[in-house]
């Protein structure tokens, strides 16, 4: 199962919903990641969509997901490349 964060659910209603992110968006990307990676310092998952120019932060507990927040950003590819130099988010 799939939830959201408050504070997710009102990024994608305020800020990402003009951008064409959707919750069925990112329930897609979710399920099947560009790239897949993990957030050594938070302890959550990262799934990307690099054609949305999206990372998807989430927690996962057996096989449920919290989505607990959705970065977009069209330096994503650069935001991706920091972290994992700096070892924080890795593969």
């Amino acid at each position: 199962m799939i939830t959201f964060t408050e504070h997710a659910k009102t990024k994608l209603l305020k800020e990402l919903k003009k951008l064409g992110i959707t919750k069925q968006l990112t329930t897609k990307t979710l399920k099947n990641p560009d790239e897949l990676l993990y957030d050594a310092l938070r302890e959550r998952y990262v799934a990307i969509n690099w054609n949305h120019n999206i990372a998807i932060l989430y927690e996962k507990v057996n096989n449920d997901i919290t989505v607990v927040t959705i970065i977009y950003s069209t330096e994503l590819k650069d935001t991706v490349n920091r972290r994992k130099k700096i070892g924080r988010w890795i593969q």
